[in-house]
């Protein structure tokens, strides 16, 4: 072997067992961090999560037919996630689910009409009962 060769392959050695060490040391704090400071980042990710269903429920409804309903649609769906953002983590996201689910239906026909927003506050009221008792 060339005495090129040598050097090249002692540099390679040693990236790669830098390169072991370090993926070792970011694993390990990964784990860490999530193992402990779980509670931080559901709490964390829920505000970035609610944030980002407004902004997606916003631009949906932004293509549905205007009517007086589509307003006070997006109005009570903004009450929502304020309300829901003070819920558990796992409460919040399994509420949330539903209520897009069900938006989604609603808006499917690019129309909300007066039948489809009572049913719709009727659904988000019952959210409110369960809270109370």
């Amino acid at each position: 072997m060339s005495k090129i060769f040598q050097n090249d392959f002692r540099m390679k050695k040693g990236c790669f067992f830098t390169s072991v060490v370090l993926f070792t040391l970011v694993v390990g704090v990964v784990v860490y961090f999530v193992k402990y400071n779980k509670d931080y980042l559901k709490e964390f990710s829920k505000t970035r999560v609610l944030e980002m269903a407004n902004d997606e429920l916003d631009k949906k409804l932004s293509e549905v037919k205007f009517t007086v309903y589509r307003d006070s649609l997006k109005n009570q769906l903004k009450k929502f996630i304020i309300i829901n953002g003070k819920e558990q983590f796992d409460t919040a996201m399994a509420r949330m689910q539903v209520v897009i689910a069900e938006t989604q239906y609603l808006i499917k026909d690019k129309i909300v009409d007066s039948v489809d927003y009572n049913n719709f506050k009727k659904q988000l009221a019952g959210y409110e009962r369960s809270k109370k008792n």
